[in-house]
This record gives C-alpha cells, sequence and structure tokens, in this order.
C-alpha cells in the first residue's frame, strides 16, 4: 500500500487529454486496417488486379467520423485548457473561457467517495462539492485530472480545514 503525501497548498491539476490521442490513434488504426482489408478483398474479387478504396462505405464513413469527432474534442479540450486550484481559502475552476472561485464559506460540503452512477466493477472515484446556493452538487472525477491522488488528498485537506463540512 503506497502512502499518498500531502499536496502543498495552493495545487494546481490540469484537465487531461490524453485519452483523446489515444482515441484518435485507435479509430485510425481501425479505420486504415478495415480499408486495406476492404481493398485487397475487393482487389481479389476483380480479374483486373486493380486496388481501390472506397470512401462510400458506410463503415469507412462511421470510423471517419469517429476519428473527425475524437480530434474536434481533442482541439477544443485543449484550448479550453481546464485546471481545478485547490487552495486553503477555497477551490477556483478554471478555463480559457471562464473562471470561478468558491471560497470555504461558499462550500457547504465535500463528499469523497466511490460513483454510484456506473455500475461496473472497479472503484471509480468522484468528488461531491456541495455549494450554498445552488440545487445540484458540483461533481469532479480525479481520473481526468493529473496526478489524481493528489487531486483527493488535497480535497480531503479543504474538507478538513471547512470545520465540520464532512
Amino acid at each position: 500500500m503506497s502512502t499518498i503525501q500531502t499536496p502543498n497548498l495552493p495545487a494546481t491539476f490540469a484537465y487531461r487529454v490524453d485519452f483523446y490521442w489515444q482515441s484518435i490513434a485507435l479509430y485510425a488504426v481501425t479505420l486504415i486496417m478495415y480499408a486495406v482489408v476492404r481493398a485487397l478483398w475487393d482487389a481479389t474479387l476483380q480479374e483486373a488486379g486493380l486496388v481501390s478504396v472506397v470512401l462510400t462505405d458506410p463503415i469507412v464513413v462511421l470510423l471517419g467520423l469517429f476519428v473527425l469527432w475524437s480530434i474536434a474534442s481533442l482541439a477544443f479540450n485543449s484550448i479550453a485548457d481546464r485546471t481545478i486550484t485547490v487552495a486553503e481559502s477555497g477551490i477556483t475552476f478554471s478555463s480559457a473561457f471562464h473562471e470561478r472561485t468558491f471560497t470555504l464559506d461558499d462550500i457547504e460540503r465535500i463528499v469523497i467517495g466511490p460513483d454510484r452512477r456506473i455500475r461496473v466493477r472497479g472503484v471509480f472515484m468522484v468528488i461531491k462539492i456541495r455549494i450554498r446556493g445552488r440545487r445540484r452538487p458540483l461533481r469532479i472525477r480525479p481520473a481526468l485530472y493529473t496526478n489524481e491522488e493528489m487531486l483527493v488528498a488535497a480535497m480531503q485537506q479543504v474538507q478538513v480545514k471547512g470545520a465540520g463540512k464532512v
């Protein structure tokens, strides 16, 4: 069992975009493999020996749309540059477009635990932050940010400083 060190506050955690790169690579390789297999299959059926790639094939179009959607998502999330800054005085959510700070006075409660909405095996952590004046709590998935263990430890520090807001 590894010990998690306590982070020095303020600590900043950036939104991870590496899974977008992985999905682009996976979809692109699948698209290329399908196109090559399909082209070779069609070429063996033809006697002329010509290899042609059919771009109007529904599977090629679908995989192409997946690749384009992943590239657009990567571009948007790279431009947005979302971060969470956890300080002793509160939590700041910032992006290239907007910044919002919640002080300890604004925070009613911080709950750290498994995500019950996901019904698969394994532990999916979620941090719920109840804010005064908001109907629903803020939900943070630490796995989507860099150094998720330190993010959870930083939130636990803020939770303890919140004087009984457990």
